[in-house]
């Protein structure tokens, strides 16, 4: 088991969760900057490619590769309600 994966898998997580509401609300307020936006999401693809790699373990290999990604499109979904709501609402 290595923490090192496990460290970039959450640090991937927290980053495209970051910017997931960094860019509903780009599209919310410019489409044109949303779009630009999309092009952050290298980023947090780059940490889980890292995170993979050094992943030695059953355990981390398993987070680095699916719990990761299970989590990121469940906070995605749950990002842009709360953003679409919250904007309705205000």
């Amino acid at each position: 088991m290595n923490f090192k994966s496990i460290r970039f898998s959450i640090y991937s997580l927290v980053l495209f969760v970051g910017l997931i509401f960094g860019i509903v609300f780009l599209f919310k307020f410019n489409i044109l900057i949303g779009f630009a936006g999309i092009v952050l999401l290298l980023i947090p693809a780059k940490l889980q490619r890292i995170a993979i790699d050094e992943a030695n373990g059953k355990v981390d290999k398993f987070i680095a590769k699916y719990l990761v990604l299970i989590l990121a499109v469940a906070i995605s979904f749950l990002a842009i309600m709360s953003v679409a709501f919250w904007m309705k609402v205000l």
